[in-house]
């Protein structure tokens, strides 16, 4: 039958080696699990973006040009303004700041954004090519089919 195995909370004293063995397996199961999750934070965040692209695009448009790809990305860069309103709004009202979490993170979300549009350009779909565009709009928004987009850096178009 064999000697049940040990656990943490069973072990017999807390600086035996088959404690430290068990603590160790469970911190290496720990870190593992951390990484995998910071590596699937970079495809996530595209995938929500991809959506919000694809929901937002003009279905009456065949193919896009640099111009109207802009405006799209002007409006993306945007999409927080709303939001950003509604908690100044309240911060005028009573003078707390009972969401300053959330607007400190609109906040920076949106300069870097807009850095990056400005300087590197943004990662957008490539909706230049007519059929990315219709893969975009066909797209049933799967993690698992994010390879098969074209994936483009945009630069704003009349830099000052």
């Amino acid at each position: 039958m064999g000697k049940p195995k040990t656990t943490v909370l069973n072990a017999n004293h807390p600086n035996s080696r088959k404690t430290k063995q068990l603590i160790k397996s469970k911190h290496k199961l720990a870190f593992r699990d951390k990484k995998k999750y910071i590596n699937l934070a970079k495809p996530s965040s595209l995938c929500e973006k991809l959506i919000w692209f694809r929901d937002n695009i003009d279905n009456t448009i065949e193919q896009y040009t640099q111009d109207t790809l802009s405006l799209l990305i002007e409006k993306y860069l945007n999409r927080f303004d709303h939001e950003a309103s509604i908690i100044k709004a309240r911060h005028k009202d009573k003078g707390n700041r009972r969401f300053a979490s959330r607007e400190d993170v609109i906040r920076h979300t949106i300069e870097r954004e807009r850095e990056e549009y400005n300087t590197a350009g943004i990662e957008v779909p490539n909706i230049l090519e007519a059929s990315q565009l219709l893969y975009l709009r066909t797209w049933d928004g799967d993690i698992k089919y994010l390879p098969n987009f074209k994936i483009i850096r945009f630069r704003c178009l009349n830099i000052i």
